[in-house]
C-alpha cells in the first residue's frame, strides 16, 4: 500500500507543532494552546508566534514566581539574593531620594 500512515502524520504533526508552542510560551503565552495551532495549521502558527507580541505581565508574574524581583530605580529584574541592582548598581532596602 503506497501511502503515508495516519499515525505518521499525527505524530510529525504533533511534532511540528512543539516549535510555534515554544517561541509563543517564550514570549508569556500558552504552550497548550498554541501546540494545538501549531499541530493543526504550522505553515500559520509559526510567523505568528513569531511576530507575536510578548505578553509583559505574564512574562513579569513568571519572573516573581521564580523568586525574581525588580530594582525600583531602572526596572530590570534581579535574583531575589540581590543587595546591589546588576543593571544599574542601585542598592536595595535604601529609601530613594526623589
Amino acid at each position: 500500500m503506497n501511502g503515508t500512515d495516519p499515525l505518521e502524520i499525527l505524530i510529525i504533526g504533533a511534532m511540528i507543532g512543539l516549535l510555534p508552542a515554544w517561541v509563543a510560551s517564550r514570549k508569556g503565552y500558552s504552550f497548550i494552546g498554541w501546540w494545538f495551532f501549531g499541530a493543526l495549521l504550522f505553515i500559520i502558527a509559526l510567523p505568528v508566534a513569531i511576530f507575536l507580541k510578548p505578553n509583559r505581565s505574564e512574562i513579569d508574574a513568571r519572573r516573581e514566581k521564580n523568586g525574581e524581583k525588580r530594582c525600583e530605580a531602572c526596572f530590570g529584574w534581579v535574583p531575589a539574593e540581590a543587595r546591589i541592582c546588576m543593571h544599574c548598581g542601585e542598592p536595595f532596602g535604601k529609601a530613594r531620594a526623589v
